[in-house]
């Protein structure tokens, strides 16, 4: 590297992942490795972020450290908890890829035949309506000289994706990908059952170039080349997976041949590689809201020589296609009932209707939920504080990996404030109380853990050297994420003419965050209705469910054209009384209220 080079900048070069929520703008802290030689002075922002403890052990941030001399990076792997949904499906199979078996007659000298001819009277009554391509017919030409006689085509739609010697009926498979801002899982699955029989997921690497979509569409815009390194990230996490799910499986790469993906609308551009930045300004347009079927060899995706890759159809600039997958897989257009659909996120999309009307949203929530821009904040790994009871004077933790706390992530924060709530130490507009009031309430024991930190008053969770703990600050972030998801329900619920109270049937939390979080923490901060738990349903990852139903099902495929163009979008930033909703959204419910409904 060119002296001078930030360790951020080197790992890029090095296509090494290193997670920087906020872009690399030196304001979040998260990029930290281990560098004790080699490398520039210690940076103002190194200084407020990292403790001296941790700058005299050699930590510092990628975004800040610069190379000077010969150096050696340590970074530290972090294993994510992730929900992945391993469920199979209960749709009927009809999949856009069927295998038919054939039985060539091979040509003598008596009767010479081109090879098509024969292979298209086998296939009768069908051959005449087959397009057989160049790879396809090469193939043809490759198993025929063989001398094999027997021979298996995989079919779509009028098109021969692959001749192969033999009868390899009982080989034909798929991948569904769900492409998160954060995450991304791929499932293996059988085209002829509709099995899952892998399934694999990973960070998205793009997270080095910020936790949200606007960081990354901004890298796009001031690096001639940053569209084209985006999307090579995306589509090398998919083939890791690819290959990850096929060591499991023992199937054959060249016996995958087709794929379907979903995702966000910037996600959906980046992967296809398609110029995102409209998505960033007025008015918000994508470049395409429709389905879309091309090749994958055309993006770099490494399956069968000829797979196509379906990718489902967007609804709006920031509602994309793991919406309409997600609606998809829990039914939400199909019920009588009026039901909310919230997928939790740095954007929160939200859908609320019924086979009636759907209407939907995007708010940005922002990176709390994610664990970003949070004190001691991180995603779901090793070490992360994933859920939290405050009982009379003891606070339980339950710690990812069962091992001493090292942060918090989003499940943890969401507990800890409801908590906080319900004991009495947080009032409704969000302020912690001082230890001296809280002695009043609580207890000495409890109000001890009450204490004035850089970032304003805190409330302790785990001490000693390494502590862990809630600030002020960081319940302020989490009001921000959750008051943007309720106005954004509130919005929508006013278009439909509804009360949430009186008129929702049931809250449907979808994505890998509603799998972990605790619905009744959701309720009692206000991020969703208070509705009685029994209405509260952690639906999982509902997007890689549809994904997969996609996958085995072109009946699927054409309802999630007809969702996605039944669904209204809205704005809300056309909303002239948004402002006035989201202030309003920031208050916490009364504890006593939300004990009330059970």
């Amino acid at each position: 590297m060119p002296k001078g080079t930030t360790l951020a900048r080197a790992a890029r070069v090095a296509e090494v992942a290193i997670d920087a929520p906020c872009g690399n703008r030196g304001v979040c802290g998260k990029c930290r490795l281990l560098a004790t030689q080699g490398v520039g002075e210690v940076t103002e922002a190194e200084e407020r972020l990292l403790l001296p403890r941790e700058l005299s052990e050699g930590w510092r941030l990628a975004c800040q450290a610069t190379v000077e001399a010969d150096a050696v990076v340590t970074l530290h792997s972090e294993a994510m908890q992730m929900a992945l949904t391993t469920s199979d499906l209960t749709i009927e199979v009809k999949p856009n890829v069927r295998k038919r078996l054939a039985r060539v007659a091979l040509s003598t000298l008596q009767a010479p035949r081109a090879d098509l001819d024969q292979l298209r009277e086998a296939l009768e009554p069908e051959g005449d309506g087959v397009c057989f391509p160049l790879p396809a017919l090469r193939q043809l030409a490759r198993v025929l000289r063989a001398g094999e006689d027997r021979v298996t085509l995989a079919l779509t739609d009028g098109r021969c994706l692959a001749v192969e010697a033999g009868d390899t009926t009982g080989e034909c498979y798929g991948m569904a990908f769900d492409i998160g801002t954060t995450t991304i899982v791929g499932a293996l699955v059988d085209l002829r059952s509709g099995a899952q029989i892998g399934v694999a997921s990973a960070l998205n690497t793009q997270a080095s170039f910020g936790a949200d979509v606007i960081s990354r569409i901004g890298y796009t815009m001031t690096d001639p080349e940053g569209l084209e390194v985006l999307q090579e990230r995306v589509v090398g996490v998919l083939n890791d997976l690819t290959q990850s799910v096929m060591e499991q499986s023992g199937v054959k790469r060249e016996r995958i041949y087709e794929a379907t993906v979903v995702g966000n609308t910037c996600m959906h551009h980046l992967f296809l590689g398609l110029d995102p930045r409209s998505l960033a300004v007025v008015p918000y347009n994508p470049v395409v809201v429709d389905p879309l079927t091309v090749y994958a060899n055309e993006l770099g995706l490494r399956l069968a020589p000829q797979a196509l890759v379906h990718v489902l159809p967007n609804i709006g600039g920031f509602v994309g296609a793991d919406i309409v997958a997600g609606v998809l897989a829990t039914g939400v257009h199909r019920r009588g009932e009026v039901r909310i659909f919230i997928d939790i996120g740095t954007n929160g999309e939200i859908v609320i209707g019924s086979r009636e009307r759907l209407v939907c949203c995007s708010t940005a929530a922002g990176p709390a939920f994610e664990g970003a821009q949070i004190t001691f904040g991180m995603r779901a790994a090793e070490g992360a504080i994933e859920h939290v009871h405050i009982g009379p004077d003891t606070v339980k933790l339950k710690v990812i990996g069962h091992t001493r706390p090292r942060g918090i992530c989003g499940s943890g924060l969401i507990d800890v404030v409801a908590e906080l709530l319900r004991v009495g130490l947080l009032d409704q507009t969000g302020r912690l109380l001082k230890a001296e009031q809280a002695r009043e309430v609580v207890g000495e024991k409890l109000a001890s853990r009450l204490f004035e930190s850089s970032d304003g008053l805190a409330f302790s969770l785990f001490g000693g050297p390494e502590p862990v703990y809630v600030t002020q600050r960081d319940i302020r972030k989490l009001q921000l994420a959750k008051g943007a998801i309720n106005a954004g329900i509130a919005i929508l619920s006013r278009r439909l003419g509804i009360d949430p109270e009186r008129d929702v049937q049931e809250v449907v939390l979808a994505g890998a965050f509603g799998s972990y979080v605790d619905p009744a923490s959701t309720r009692a901060i206000g991020l969703i209705p208070p509705l009685p738990l029994s209405r509260l349903i952690a639906a999982g990852n509902t997007a890689g469910m549809g994904a997969k139903m996609a996958l085995v099902s072109t009946d699927a495929r054409a309802e999630a054209a007809r969702i996605a163009r039944a669904i209204e979008y809205i704005e809300l930033s056309n909303e002239p009384d948004f402002q006035d909703r989201f202030a309003d959204a920031m208050y916490f419910p009364d504890p006593a209220a939300i004990a009330a409904l059970e």
